[in-house]
């Protein structure tokens, strides 16, 4: 079995020769950054021989606007034409990392606005300084970031052979919105970026972000229209394999599995230290409708030869386990 179909066959609740594998990071060094991370990408995907590629946004994150000092520095922003060097080189990466990968499934990263907006002036606190400004102002400026997204998706979709989208959400930790204030206000921005994946792209992921190391509050977006879910086993309380599978919507694929933080064991383990928690992962988990990835993006320095223990372990259990 091909590496593409593994993972689609995975997403769609088929059988796999056995359980595919996908770790994301970031490349953020100029070398990296010299061939807009095409080449890094390309052989970070081989090196880890992984089944899948997550594209990172580095150096897209962050809206492309001169000052970022005052919520005023956003007025009269507009949506960005497909020659703007925002857009693309958003799609320059997309189409040559698919070029590149000829065998494994890839998958694009996008945000809702609030992120977007968050990732640019660079503050988890600053943003809800920003809302509780001019919560009216934010959503206008919101309006204009999610056309420009959804403009930037049409193109992904139809241009670069992409097999669909990695929708990222963030902002649902305890301590940044109610509960009421959170569904009114930030949910609708979440359910139309998937929404708008999924009609374009099927085979999209949800990633239920972590990323600050804070719990969310999963409940918020249960009920949201996935496919396959990744959300951080290490740091979301009590949701392991076995819950999960009875906590999302039946038949979801559950993507999960590893801590990525320096403590994790996918850093600092050994070679049969990983494979051996990887099979009780598996385990758990179960074979089909799995994709073993990590909570969030990997450690830039995290040794592949360590991601690539995860596969050959896959392969192992599938042979003492077969399907």
């Amino acid at each position: 079995m091909d590496k593409k179909t593994r993972v689609l066959n995975a997403m769609d609740g088929l059988p796999v020769d056995r359980v595919p594998t996908a770790f994301y990071t970031h490349f953020l060094t100029p070398e990296e950054q010299k061939d807009n991370a095409v080449s890094a990408q390309i052989a970070w995907f081989n090196e880890c021989n992984m089944d899948c590629l997550c594209i990172e946004t580095d150096g897209y994150m962050e809206y492309p606007i001169v000052n970022t000092g005052s919520l005023n520095d956003w007025r009269g922003i507009k949506v960005h034409t497909k020659d703007h060097p925002y857009i693309a080189g958003q799609l320059d990466r997309a189409k040559r990392i698919r070029e590149g990968i000829k065998d494994g499934a890839v998958f694009f990263v996008v945000f809702t606005p609030f992120s977007t907006i968050k990732h640019t002036i660079g503050g988890e606190e600053l943003v809800m300084d920003y809302y509780r400004e001019d919560p009216a102002f934010v959503t206008d400026v919101m309006k204009v970031l999610e056309e420009d997204t959804f403009r930037l998706m049409d193109h992904l979709a139809q241009e670069t052979g992409i097999d669909g989208f990695f929708v990222s959400l963030q902002n649902a930790e305890w301590w940044r919105f109610g509960r009421d204030e959170y569904r009114e206000y930030m949910a609708p921005w979440d359910t139309r970026i998937i929404d708008y994946a999924n009609l374009l792209l099927p085979h999209s992921i949800t990633h239920m972000c972590s990323w600050t190391g804070l719990p969310n509050q999963l409940d918020l977006w249960k009920d949201y229209n996935y496919k396959t879910v990744n959300w951080s086993l290490s740091i979301e309380k009590d949701m392991d394999f076995k819950k999960a599978r009875g906590y999302f919507k039946p038949g979801t694929c559950l993507m999960a599995g590893f801590d990525t933080t320096p403590r994790g064991i996918l850093y600092r383990g050994g070679e049969k230290e990983i494979k051996d928690f990887t099979k009780k992962l598996l385990d758990q988990a179960g074979q089909r409708g799995t994709i073993l990835c990590g909570d969030c993006s990997a450690q830039m320095d995290t040794d592949r030869g360590h991601i690539r223990a995860v596969a050959e372990a896959c392969e192992e259990y599938a042979v003492q386990n077969s399907m």
